[in-house]
């Protein structure tokens, strides 16, 4: 595609547009997509790839929430997406809420948590961070105003701004931005937005446009909705974990059977837990008992009253980490840690079976492990505690 065709698609343009107006209307598309919250859009996203002009087609949908307390990122996200021509059964998605990132790409689950990790999200030369980064990413309201503060800023870059135009036939407001390199053009950008709300319309770019390696991304928006009552953790983790569940289950990978962990450091893990989030690091200097359980398990609930009693009684700190949901209301007299939907620390942890449970010293060393119930677990558990306490006569 030549240079030229954006202005092609450009009809009725109006004449001698004064500076001011030019920028005003565009400060105040950028104040609208920077304000605009609980924002659900349907589109179809078509990249044409260089050389070969084959294409790549997505249908997408994107939910978004405006979130300012987030000083990382000020706004959440869930992209779910599946090519036309992907033969995985399962939809692709990309999420990010309150410092937390997942992805799913061909056949590929990857997950990021700002407090276990801080260095992916960390912005590194063109990399804005693994939170703010992907296929999708430039859609983002926030995103698109920044683009437009940026491009306005830049001294080789022009802005044309067109505040009432018709592109593909729909009246519009629309901005075609020509970004240039030491004098070449290395990319152009044509947005359309409704004259109503400022919301995205269509958006067609172009890299390297009139060379043999262009390549052309081509936004169509099907619909655009503002006012979408998205519950508080709709963009969480726990939601994620119901919505997609046989996703985290498949491709969430571990390296080790349970049994063969004795004596190695217990894996590390972070997970929900009410309205905070639990580190096993708050398990160093403490003995503590893990216990992995299935509410559909014959034997969880026996295992878990045996666990709740051996540590009242040798001081014990109990984590219950149930593969779902805990099953209703549950006395918790022992004041065990309880967490749910654990199906990647079970997975690390190498467990295949539930129950499964392992006995930690301090160091955080697995000293113990046990999978499913006999008569004779409360008395193995006892002599593994006596065995890696210190004696009283060396304390």
């Amino acid at each position: 595609m030549k240079p030229h065709r954006f202005w092609a698609l450009l009809l009725s343009l109006p004449v001698g547009l004064a500076a001011a107006l030019a920028h005003t209307g565009m400060d105040d598309i950028i104040a609208r997509l920077d304000s605009t919250t609980d924002y659900r859009t349907t589109f179809t996203y078509r990249v044409t790839l260089p050389i070969t002009d084959s294409e790549i087609e997505y249908q997408a949908r994107l939910d978004y929430r405006r979130a300012p307390s987030d000083t990382l990122c000020g706004y959440s996200y869930l992209v779910d997406y599946k090519a036309t021509n992907d033969t995985c059964p399962y939809p692709n998605f990309a999420a990010y809420d309150n410092g937390h990132c997942f992805r799913f790409d061909r056949n590929r689950l990857r997950e990021y948590h700002h407090d276990a990790n801080p260095e992916p999200f960390v912005r590194q030369g063109n990399s804005p961070g693994i939170h703010r980064s992907g296929l999708f990413a430039e859609l983002f309201p926030a995103e698109i105003a920044r683009q437009l503060r940026d491009f306005c800023g830049k001294a080789d870059c022009r802005v044309d701004f067109f505040p009432d135009t018709t592109v593909q036939g729909a009246r519009c407001q629309a901005i075609l931005v020509t970004d240039s390199v030491r004098g070449e053009v290395a990319r152009t950008i044509l947005y359309t937005f409704d004259r109503a709300n400022s919301l995205p319309l269509y958006r067609e770019s172009e890299n390297n446009p009139g060379h043999l390696g262009s390549q052309t991304v081509v936004v169509r928006y099907d619909t655009n909705v503002t006012d979408t009552p998205f519950p508080p953790d709709y963009f969480g983790e726990k939601k994620l974990l119901r919505d997609y569940g046989e996703v985290f289950l498949l491709f969430r990978e571990g390296t080790y059977a349970a049994v063969d962990r004795v004596g190695q450091e217990a894996p590390r893990f972070a997970l929900p837990w009410g309205k905070r989030r639990f580190t096993s690091d708050q398990l160093k200097g403490q003995y503590s008992l893990l216990l992995f359980l299935d509410d559909r398990g014959e034997f969880c609930n026996p295992v878990r009253q045996l666990v709740e009693t051996l540590s009242l009684q040798e001081n014990l700190t109990p984590v219950l980490l149930y593969t779902g949901q805990q099953p209703g209301e549950m006395p918790n007299p022992a004041g065990a840690i309880i967490l749910e939907h654990t199906g990647k620390t079970a997975t690390a942890y190498g467990v295949t079976g539930y129950p499964t449970l392992f006995l930690l010293d301090p160091s955080g060393t697995i000293r113990l492990v046990k999978i499913g119930y006999t008569p004779s677990l409360t008395e193995e558990l006892r002599q593994a505690i006596v065995s890696m306490r210190p004696s009283p006569a060396l304390q």
